[in-house]
C-alpha cells in the first residue's frame, strides 16, 4: 500500500512532468504517455500531443475506432483499450502508425473482426485481444503482421480456429489461447510456428490432441494443457518437443500414460499431472527425464508407486503424491532421489512405512505425512534425514504406546527447530487427544501380552520373547524398563531396571459392568501386577478428609 506522503510525492512528480502543450479533454498527459479515463469522452481525440508514444484508454464510453483513427499521431508505439465500450472498427483503423509495436484491446464487447481492420501493422510485436467476446477469427487476420512475437487471445469464445490462421507468424514466440472453448485443434494449426517458446491452451474443452499437432514446435519451452478434458495421450504426441522444459497437464481426465509418452522430453524440468484419474504409473515412465526438478501427481487415484518408477530422477527437488489412495510404498521407491528436498505424501491411506523408505534422502527438508492412517513409525526412519525441519504428521491415529518411542524421542530432540509438528494421540483411550510432545516417555507403554514364562509383558515382540526364554532373562537380559500390569491392562506401573518406579496409570470408571474399575471414598484396593521382571503388589487408598469452614 502506498503511504499518503509517498502518493503525494509521486503525484507531484507526475504534475511536474506534464508538458506545457495542451492535453486532450478527458485525458492526462505526461512526458510521452497519455491516459484517457473520462467516461464522457465521445471519441478518440484528434489532438493527441505529437511527442506522445503511448496512449491508454480505460473504461471510456466511445464505441467506434474509425478508419485511420490515429493518423495524426504517427509516433505512437503503444495503444491500449482496457474495459472500454469499443465494438466497431473501420477499415484500416490503425493505419498511419508505422512505429506501432504494442496493440491491446481487452475487455470489450465485440464478437467478430474483419481482416482489413489491422492491415499494414508491419512493426507490431505484441498483439493482445484478451477477454472480449470473439467467437471466430478470419483466416487472413495476421497476414500483415510479420514482426509479431507475442499474441494474446485469452478469455474469448473460440470453439475452433482456421488451420492457416497462424502461418504468417514465423517470428511468434508466445501464443496464449487459454480460457476459450476450443474442443478441436486442426492438425496443422501450429506447423509454421518454429520459433514458438510458450503455448498456452489452458482451460479449454480439448478431449484429445491430434497426432503431430506439436510436431514442428522444436523450440517450445513451455506447454500449458491444464484444465481441459483430455482422456488419453498418444505415445508420440510430444515427440518433437526436444526443448520443452515445463509441461502442465493438471486437471484433465487422463487415466493411463503410455510408457514412452515423455521419452523425447530430455530437457524437461517441471511436470504437473495433478488432478487426473491415474491409477498406476508404468515403470520407466521418467527414464528419459533426468533433469526433472518438480513433479506433481497429487489428486489422482494411485494406490502405490512401483519400485523403479522414479529411477533416474537424480535432479528431482520436489515430489507431490498427496491426495491419492496410496496404501503401500516399496522400501527403495525413493532411492535415486538424492536431491529431493520436498516430499508430499499427505492425504493417502498409508498404514505403515518401511524403516529404509527415506534412507537416501539426505537433502530432505520438508515431509508431509498428514492425513494418513499411521499409528506409529519404525525406529531409525529419520536417522539419515539431517536437514528435515518441516514435518507434517497431523491427522493420523497415532498410537501413543511403546512403539512410538522413537518418534517421540526424535520429535523431542528437534522440537526447537521443527515446524508443523502438531501431533496428537489417537489411542489408547486414556491418552486420546493429548499432544505427543506433552507426554512423558514413561507413558508410552504397550498393551499386555503373555510371554512363555507366563508373565505379562508390554511392548516385547516374538523375537525378544524367544531371547528371554533361551537366555534366562533374570541373569542375561538387560532391561531398560519394566512395565507391570494386571491381566485387564487397567493398572500399569512403569519402573526402570533398578526398581525405581516413575509412573502409575489406573483407569477408573463409575460405570457398572463396563470392565473398568470403580473406587469409592474411604476405600482401598490391591492389585498384583506382573511383568517379565517379576511381580509387584500395588495398593491404592482413597480417603475423604473433613475440611474446616
Amino acid at each position: 500500500m502506498m503511504l499518503p506522503g509517498a502518493w503525494l510525492c509521486w503525484a507531484s512528480l507526475l504534475l511536474l512532468a506534464r508538458p506545457t502543450q495542451p492535453c486532450p479533454v478527458g485525458c492526462d498527459c505526461f512526458i510521452r504517455e497519455v491516459f484517457c479515463s473520462d467516461e464522457g469522452l465521445a471519441a478518440i481525440p484528434l489532438d493527441i500531443p505529437p511527442h506522445a508514444t503511448d496512449i491508454v484508454f480505460v473504461e471510456t464510453s466511445f464505441t467506434t475506432a474509425g478508419t485511420r483513427a490515429f493518423s495524426r499521431s504517427p509516433n505512437l508505439t503503444k495503444v491500449v483499450f482496457l474495459n472500454t465500450q469499443l465494438h466497431h472498427f473501420g477499415p484500416d483503423a490503425f493505419g498511419g502508425l508505422p512505429r506501432l509495436e504494442d496493440l491491446e484491446i481487452t475487455g470489450s464487447a465485440f464478437s467478430n473482426l474483419s481482416a482489413d481492420i489491422f492491415s499494414n501493422l508491419t512493426s507490431l510485436g505484441k498483439f493482445t485481444l484478451n477477454f472480449n467476446m470473439l467467437e471466430a477469427l478470419p483466416e487472413g487476420l495476421f497476414h500483415h503482421m510479420d514482426a509479431l512475437e507475442s499474441l494474446q487471445l485469452q478469455g474469448n469464445r473460440f470453439q475452433t480456429l482456421p488451420w492457416r490462421l497462424f502461418q504468417p507468424l514465423t517470428r511468434l514466440n508466445t501464443l496464449d489461447l487459454a480460457q476459450n472453448r476450443l474442443a478441436h485443434l486442426p492438425g496443422g494449426l501450429f506447423c509454421r510456428l518454429s520459433n514458438l517458446q510458450t503455448l498456452k491452451l489452458s482451460n479449454n474443452m480439448l478431449s484429445r490432441l491430434p497426432e503431430g499437432v506439436f510436431g514442428n514446435l522444436c523450440r517450445l519451452q513451455e506447454l500449458f494443457l491444464d484444465g481441459n478434458a483430455i482422456r488419453e495421450l498418444s505415445p508420440n504426441v510430444f515427440s518433437g518437443l526436444f526443448c520443452l522444459q515445463k509441461l502442465w497437464l493438471q486437471h484433465n481426465t487422463i487415466r493411463h500414460l503410455p510408457p514412452s509418452v515423455f521419452s523425447s522430453l530430455g530437457n524437461l524440468t517441471f511436470l504437473n499431472l495433478q488432478g487426473n484419474e491415474l491409477r498406476m504409473l508404468p515403470v520407466g515412465l521418467f527414464a528419459h527425464n533426468p533433469g526433472l526438478v518438480g513433479l506433481s501427481l497429487s489428486h489422482n487415484q494411485l494406490e502405490t508407486i512401483t519400485e523403479g518408477t522414479l529411477a533416474n530422477l537424480s535432479s528431482l527437488v520436489s515430489l507431490t503424491l498427496s491426495h491419492n489412495a496410496i496404501t503401500h510404498l516399496p522400501a527403495g521407491v525413493f532411492w535415486d532421489l538424492k536431491e529431493l528436498g520436498k516430499l508430499y505424501l499427505g492425504s493417502n491411506n498409508l498404514t505403515v512405512l518401511h524403516p529404509a523408505l527415506f534412507q537416501n534422502l539426505s537433502r530432505l527438508e520438508l515431509l508431509s505425512l498428514s492425513r494418513n492412517q499411521l499409528t506409529t513409525l519404525p525406529g531409525g526412519i529419520f536417522d539419515t534425514n539431517y536437514n528435515l525441519f518441516n514435518l507434517a504428521l497431523h491427522s493420523n491415529p497415532w498410537q501413543c504406546d511403546c512403539h512410538l518411542t522413537y518418534l517421540f524421542t526424535w520429535l523431542l530432540q528437534y522440537s526447537d527447530h521443527l515446524f508443523h509438528i502438531n501431533t496428537y494421540c489417537g489411542g489408547p483411550a486414556y491418552l486420546k487427544g493429548q499432544s505427543v510432545l506433552s507426554l512423558k516417555e514413561e507413558q508410552l507403554v504397550c498393551p499386555v501380552t503373555r510371554d512363555r514364562l507366563g508373565f505379562q509383558v508390554h511392548g516385547i515382540d516374538d523375537r525378544e520373547l524367544g531371547d528371554i526364554w533361551d537366555l534366562a532373562v533374570e541373569e542375561r537380559a538387560v532391561w531398560r524398563r519394566c512395565t507391570y500390569s494386571n491381566p485387564e491392562g487397567t493398572v500399569v506401573l512403569a519402573c526402570d531396571k533398578k526398581a525405581q518406579c516413575r509412573w502409575l496409570n489406573i483407569q477408573l470408571s463409575p460405570r457398572q459392568g463396563s470392565g473398568f474399575l470403580a473406587m469409592k471414598y474411604n476405600a482401598s484396593q490391591e492389585w498384583d501386577l506382573k511383568s517379565s521382571c517379576g511381580s509387584v503388589r500395588v495398593t491404592v487408598s482413597i480417603e475423604a478428609q473433613a475440611v474446616g469452614p
